[in-house]
């Protein structure tokens, strides 16, 4: 009884060149390779802490 139940709350496969939840002339979803995403996502967090870093000395320097 719940194999029927399975198979029919899966997601149905949308038509060629159409995206569930878009408009016909939105752009399409880019998805990024694994290793770019987390590479993308280091450099984010990499750029984080050099912003944290910085302020950080400005603070310390303003109330030297």
């Amino acid at each position: 009884m719940m194999a029927g139940f399975a198979s029919r709350a899966r997601a149905r496969p949308v038509a060629r060149g159409r995206w569930p939840g878009r408009a016909a002339g939105d752009a399409p979803p880019v998805r990024l390779p694994p290793g770019l995403a987390v590479a993308a996502h280091l450099a984010g967090v990499a750029a984080g802490i050099v912003a944290i870093a910085a302020l950080t000395t400005l603070l310390a320097l303003m109330l030297r």
